[in-house]
């Protein structure tokens, strides 16, 4: 009689530990814009021939910053070239990620370079920042230009 009362119990116990694990409200981790959202913006640009040099400070959550591209159009009359005072279209990308060479991120500021553009043509550029956190948005900055 002891044994099937305590097996009862046992087994109420059991059944009383799932159902409460299956309590709550259970939703994937979302990011919070105010704590992980960061700006982007230009505060020096250089060209040096076929090179480009630019700094840029990032704003907000800095360790959040993932992978920061370079999209740029060179500027003309050919096919391949947009138009001065068109829309940008970026034609190319240098793309950088956290942890290779070219990502020198040093407190607020990322520091970016790139070669191979046409010496005597104008490029036209901007730098686009991606989160770690997939729900994020693309951060942009503004366009500028690069005059040879």
């Amino acid at each position: 009689m002891r044994r099937p009362v305590a097996l009862f119990l046992l087994l109420a116990f059991g059944l009383a530990v799932f159902a409460g694990c299956a309590l709550g409200r259970k939703k994937w981790p979302s990011a919070v814009s105010s704590e992980d959202a960061f700006t982007l913006s230009v505060t020096q640009a250089t060209r040096q021939d076929d090179c480009l040099a630019v700094q840029v400070m990032v704003k907000g959550a800095v360790n959040r910053l993932w992978r920061a591209s370079i999209l740029y159009e060179p500027v003309g009359s050919a096919d391949d070239q947009g138009c001065e005072g068109c829309p940008f279209v970026p034609r190319a990308a240098e793309h950088f990620t956290r942890g290779q060479d070219g990502f020198r991120l040093e407190g607020n500021y990322l520091n970016l370079g790139m070669c191979g553009m046409e010496p005597g043509v104008e490029y036209r550029f901007r730098v686009s920042g991606k989160s770690e956190l997939p729900s994020m948005p693309l951060e942009y900055t503004d366009v500028y230009v690069a005059e040879p």
